[in-house]
C-alpha cells in the first residue's frame, strides 16, 4: 500500500516537473517592441500600430533539442505560421463625457473596438514587425477625440493553434498597473467591443496597398474584424 502511494506521489512530481519545464515564460516567443498607439494616417483613417518581435520558434522548444523524425513533424525553423494577432482598444467618448460633464477617468464613457489579423507566415529574424489597424476618422470626429487621439487602454493577444503566448504589458489601462484593475479592463474590452463590431479593421481592409502597413516580413495574412468577411492582402 505504502509502495503504491509512494509511486503515485513520485509520478505526480515528475508530471509537475514536465509541465513546468514546458511552460513558456512571458516574452519568450513573442514580445511587444514599443508602445501601441494611435496616429492620424490620413483624412479618412486613424492608424493603430502594434510593434512586436518574434524571439524564437515554439516548436523548437517542444523538440527539446531533438530533430524532427517524420514528415508531419518537419517545419522550417526560420518561419512561424498560423499566428493570430487580436487587438481590443478603447477611446474616451469626449462628446458624451463633455455633454454630461463626466470625469475624465469615468470608464462609462469608454468605447471599445476590436479586430484580428491572421498571419499565415512570419519570418523569425529578430526584426521589428508592425501589425496595423485602421479606425475611421469620421467616428473619431463624432466622438470628438481631437487632433491627437489617445487610447485609454488596449488588450493584445498573439495566438497560435489555440495557445496564447504570454507577453509583458499585454493589457494597458490608463495609468493603472494593479493586476485586478487590468483584468477588469480586459474583461470589459473583450465583452463590450462587440457593440462596435466592424469599426476597427486591419490596415489592408481599408484599401491600403501591400504590407507597408503590416510588415514586409509577413508573407501572407488574412485580416478581419470579428464575424466579418476575411480579406486577403498581397505582398508589395
Amino acid at each position: 500500500m505504502q509502495k503504491t502511494i509512494l509511486t503515485t506521489i513520485l509520478s505526480l512530481v515528475a508530471l509537475k516537473s514536465i509541465l513546468f519545464a514546458n511552460e513558456l515564460l512571458p516574452d519568450q516567443i513573442i514580445k511587444l517592441d514599443g508602445k501601441i498607439a494611435a496616429t492620424q494616417e490620413s483624412e479618412q483613417w486613424l492608424k493603430i500600430t502594434v510593434p512586436f518581435l518574434i524571439n524564437q520558434h515554439p516548436d523548437l522548444l517542444k523538440l527539446e533539442g531533438k530533430k524532427p523524425e517524420s514528415l508531419e513533424e518537419m517545419f522550417n525553423p526560420d518561419f512561424i505560421s498560423g499566428i493570430k494577432i487580436r487587438l481590443w482598444i478603447s477611446f474616451m467618448n469626449e462628446f458624451k463625457r463633455s455633454a454630461l460633464r463626466g470625469d475624465k477617468k469615468d470608464v462609462r464613457y469608454f468605447e471599445y473596438f476590436s479586430a484580428e489579423i491572421d498571419c499565415l507566415a512570419l519570418e523569425i529574424d529578430r526584426k521589428t514587425k508592425r501589425a496595423e489597424f485602421l479606425f475611421p476618422s469620421t467616428i473619431a470626429k463624432m466622438m470628438e477625440l481631437g487632433n491627437y487621439p489617445k487610447l485609454t487602454g488596449y488588450v493584445v493577444e498573439f495566438v497560435r493553434n489555440g495557445e496564447v503566448f504570454a507577453i509583458s504589458e499585454s493589457v494597458s489601462f490608463l495609468n493603472y498597473d494593479k493586476e485586478e484593475y487590468l483584468e477588469k479592463y480586459r474583461m470589459e474590452a473583450v465583452n463590450k467591443s462587440s457593440e462596435n463590431e466592424g469599426i476597427l479593421i486591419p490596415a489592408h481592409h481599408g484599401g491600403m496597398v501591400g504590407f507597408q502597413l503590416l510588415s514586409h516580413d509577413v508573407y501572407r495574412c488574412i485580416g478581419h474584424a470579428p464575424q466579418q468577411r476575411r480579406y486577403r492582402a498581397k505582398m508589395v
